[in-house]
């Protein structure tokens, strides 16, 4: 899937994204991070981040691609 139909299918369906592909550990993560206070945290996003990444992985990109490629999707979201 290349990126523009990924940020498409995002835009259509943001919440479905995250209902089919996020990580079993994202919540634990999320909490994780907020309870620690070491970074403020958009909840939204960081669960649509790590959703968008675990569908890239899925596809076969590698970690450090897919954790690349997720940041600028979620750049292109906000703009």
């Amino acid at each position: 899937m290349n990126r523009s139909d990924l940020l498409k299918r995002i835009r259509l369906n943001g919440s479905g994204v995250v209902d089919q592909f996020l990580p079993s550990g994202a919540g634990a993560e999320l909490e994780r991070v907020i309870r620690d206070h070491r970074h403020e945290v958009d909840s939204d996003a960081f669960l649509m981040f790590v959703s968008i990444r675990a569908l890239l992985r899925k596809d076969g990109m590698a970690s450090c691609e897919s954790d690349n490629e997720a940041g600028q999707i979620m750049a292109m979201l906000n703009v």
